[in-house]
C-alpha cells in the first residue's frame, strides 16, 4: 500500500495547526500565570478571551509570558529554553 502524495497545501495546513496549538498553549500558560498572581480563578480566562481582539489578546499573552521568562532563574526553571 502506498501513501498518497502530499502537496504544499498539506504542509501549509500542518503549519497552521502547529501555529494554532502554539498560540493556544501560550494563552493557557499566561492564564495560569495571571491566576497564580491574582488568585482570581473565575474571571481570568474571560479577561483574556472575551474582552479583547485577537491582536490584543496575543500581545497581552506575549507580555505576560515575557515577564515570566525575564524573572525565571535559568537553572531552577525546567521550562527555560537553553
Amino acid at each position: 500500500m502506498t501513501s498518497p502524495s502530499r502537496g504544499s497545501g498539506d504542509a501549509a495546513a500542518a503549519q497552521r495547526l502547529v501555529d494554532a496549538v502554539t498560540r493556544r498553549a501560550a494563552l493557557h500558560e499566561a492564564i495560569g500565570v495571571v491566576r497564580a498572581w491574582s488568585g482570581d480563578r473565575d474571571d481570568v480566562a474571560a479577561w483574556f478571551c472575551d474582552r479583547r481582539s485577537d491582536a490584543e489578546r496575543e500581545a497581552e499573552v506575549a507580555r505576560v509570558n515575557a515577564v515570566v521568562d525575564a524573572a525565571a532563574e535559568r537553572r531552577a526553571d525546567p521550562d527555560w529554553d537553553d
